[in-house]
């Protein structure tokens, strides 16, 4: 075991770690609880190397423990401090797992992603590229913004000669990065039918295409993926890439947002539950994937 949550008053569930130091708490034997690793949240600095120590009587707090000694450093924190995100595979509240996520997308079938950074809560309709058909075209133009993007990373784009519409700040990910847009030009027409932007979004996912094989412009949306993905970019982007790739898939993406039928705004996130509700869709978070990413990278 390496962990474990105090439940006392001065340490409210603060989640203490071993596994950087001694790997044991708690010893019957004497007062001495060892020497741990706490975490705080996202963004702020974490109190590095607490020592411990069990009174025998609490303290003017009610506490049984008191801080020793602690350093403070601006280590990136990766872990979690409430009992509900202790397990990375456990969804935030109102939300479906990744793994939930990850076996629809393996399937052939839509998930919603929900950036929920800043409060203003944006969905986007989610796939595999590799799976898409005009059917699946025509629910995310019905339930979105019009817009049909292509999530891919910087070699595929590279690839297929995609260069950016403007250039990239290497610092500014505020905004995503949209290539030139394309047609198919193999079976498609005017390029703007469901069925032609999905022949072109097959042509986008499919490794064995050629820069000849689109017309410019055209009627489909590439975004360049960051490198890192949703650990280094809280974008729907880099989310709908990494829940590709996670599940097993060529690491391209289709997605759009999804808006309010009644007034084409940016969809709520009671409308957005109500679509997954009403279509079996599974709905995760950004939040989640990260934390998902992060256990499975530091393990």
């Amino acid at each position: 075991m390496d962990c474990v949550l105090f439940n006392q008053p001065s340490v409210p569930r603060i989640f203490i770690s071993s596994n950087v130091h001694h790997q044991s708490f708690g010893n019957s034997h004497n007062n001495i609880v060892g020497i741990g690793h706490y975490r705080k949240r996202l963004s702020s600095p974490n109190l590095n190397t607490w020592t411990c120590r069990a009174a025998e009587t609490p303290f003017e707090n009610g506490s049984l423990f008191e801080t020793l000694s602690a350093e403070i450093t601006p280590q990136t924190i990766d872990f979690f401090v409430s009992e509900t995100e202790g397990d990375p595979d456990c969804p935030t509240e109102g939300y479906s797992s990744i793994g939930e996520a990850l076996n629809a997308l393996s399937q052939g079938k839509f998930v919603i992603v929900v950036d929920d950074e800043s409060g203003e809560v944006e969905g986007n309709l989610v796939m595999a590229a590799s799976f898409v058909s005009a059917e699946a075209i025509a629910f995310m133009v019905r339930h979105g913004s019009g817009i049909i993007s292509v999530g891919m990373k910087e070699e595929d784009l590279e690839r297929l000669n995609l260069p950016l519409m403007s250039p990239e700040k290497e610092n500014d990910s505020s905004v995503p990065s949209f290539t030139i847009t394309v047609d198919a030009k193999k079976g498609t027409s005017t390029g703007v039918s469901a069925s032609d932007r999905a022949k072109t979004v097959l042509a986008l996912s499919s490794p064995t295409s050629t820069p000849e094989d689109f017309i410019r412009p055209g009627h489909v949306f590439p975004l360049k993926y960051r490198n890192g993905g949703v650990l280094r970019r809280f974008g729907h982007t880099e989310a709908s890439v990494d829940l590709v790739a996670s599940a097993g898939l060529q690491p391209v993406s289709v997605l759009s947002a999804i808006v309010d039928k009644n007034d084409s705004s940016i969809a709520s996130m009671h409308i957005l539950k109500n679509l997954a509700l009403e279509h079996k869709i599974p709905i995760v978070s950004i939040t989640d994937l990260i934390r998902y990413r992060r256990k499975r990278r530091s393990s």
